[in-house]
């Protein structure tokens, strides 16, 4: 992870971040406390968008989700919820994940531009959406959604009958004199009808539109914006040939920096309260540690408790473990008990495990039958294939492997749908 320290053509005055390796791929990024900043996150998922953003108070937004599950990328970062989740419009290479964040992560509002598409990923998105009643929908009307400090304002679309990539959401992010404008495929159109509203302030991030393609952008677009810093979301030897000479010559003539995920990896722009900022970028993600009084907090604890192995988060389950043992010899799906999940209880007292769930990374769950229990200082074996439980050894009865042998997460819930156990390998 490389940093870059810059800000509003000053050096930064605060102590010096410290990057400290976890031990696992990532690095931590510990700050002083007294400083929060808003953490502005663009994921590499090759040749589409993903943005995370978290706010000083732990509030997060996810624009945009990439083509394929970012699910590990926000399990590394340690996301376990999203307040806000935007798909910018309905290409697949931007809500191609939703699906999966919306069914792994508990998310409070979604946010779309109302234009339906016909492809098989918008309507299993939409699907997903109707069944869970508990994620509130919000119109991309003009409005204003506050991550506690953070807002994000919501510009308004083109009229008329526009493509998709001219009808994507387009945000302004502020955080005191920090700024931000994120957009998903935006072309001249929708960049012409913004800069003749007035609706284009000046930023210190932009994230480039349409992936750095040609029609992404309009000098005047980039004259009112003026950004400090750009970012193209793009994939390597892509198709399109993004991002195109004449965006890449008129971002460097903008800007400060210009950073492409293709080469920079994923890349993090912290940005604080008085306009500064801090780039960070590499193949490993960044996770945020605040550090005060020269430990470490208890959520940062928690999250490399995570990275590391097996950890619980309530009682009983403190006093379970568990492994995934994924990979065999021979094909997996060919000998599918030849992977299995070992659950054990180092406790004093048995647990009834009765109707838990027994969850992938990619929600393939077992549920345990009525009556289950794992007796003290026992074990109980999960196996993927086919077979007759006998109380001890459980069978998912699954056609096909689960656990992924290059690694996975592994999730216990209680029977009221409380996540207790979580174990990571990779």
């Amino acid at each position: 992870m490389t940093p870059i320290r810059r800000g509003s053509g000053c050096a930064l005055t605060w102590l010096a971040a410290v990057l400290v390796s976890t031990g696992v791929a990532g690095w931590t990024v510990s700050v002083d406390a007294q400083e929060p900043f808003v953490e502005i996150t663009f994921l590499d998922v090759g040749q589409g968008d993903a943005v995370v953003v978290r706010a000083p108070g732990g509030r997060t937004a996810m624009i945009d989700a990439g083509r394929g599950e970012p699910l590990r990328l926000l399990q590394r970062m340690g996301i376990e919820e999203i307040d806000l989740l935007v798909a910018t419009h309905p290409h697949a290479d931007h809500i191609g994940g939703l699906d999966a964040v919306l069914t792994t992560r508990p998310v409070r509002y979604f946010l779309d531009n109302g234009r339906p598409h016909t492809t098989q990923t918008y309507r299993q998105l939409m699907a997903t959406l109707e069944r869970l009643s508990d994620v509130g929908y919000l119109e991309a009307v003009p409005r204003t959604v506050s991550l506690g400090s953070v807002t994000l304002e919501v510009l308004p679309l083109p009229p008329g009958d526009v493509g998709h990539n001219d009808r994507s959401i387009g945000l302004v992010l502020r955080f005191g004199d920090f700024s931000a404008f994120l957009s998903g495929d935006s072309e001249r159109t929708q960049l012409t009808h913004w800069t003749r509203a007035g609706s284009v302030p000046k930023v210190t991030l932009l994230k480039a539109p349409h992936h750095g393609a040609a029609n992404g952008f309009t000098m005047d677009f980039l004259e009112d914006a003026r950004p400090e810093v750009v970012v193209i979301s793009v994939g390597a030897d892509n198709p399109y040939l993004h991002p195109r000479p004449s965006a890449l010559s008129a971002y460097l003539s903008i800007a400060d920096h210009v950073l492409r995920t293709d080469r920079d990896g994923h890349v993090t722009v912290l940005g604080y309260a008085d306009g500064r900022y801090d780039i960070l970028h590499g193949r490993e993600l960044a996770t945020r540690a605040l550090v005060t009084s020269g430990r470490a907090s208890s959520a940062t604890s928690s999250a490399s408790a995570a990275m590391s192995g097996s950890f619980a988060t309530a009682s009983p389950a403190a006093a379970f473990s568990l492994t995934v043992s994924p990979d065999e010899p021979g094909d997996d799906h060919r000998n599918l008990n030849g992977e299995y999940v070992t659950i054990e209880n180092h406790g004093e007292e048995a647990v009834d495990i009765g109707r838990w769930l027994l969850c992938d990374l990619s929600s393939r769950c077992f549920r345990f039958p009525d009556g289950a229990r794992l007796e003290a200082r026992r074990r109980v074996v999960v196996y993927t294939g086919y077979g007759m439980s006998d109380g001890v050894s459980f069978f998912m009865n699954n056609s096909r492997a689960v656990w992924n042998y290059d690694g996975d997460e592994a999730s216990l819930f209680d029977a009221n749908g409380n996540r207790v156990l979580r174990h990571v390998y990779e």
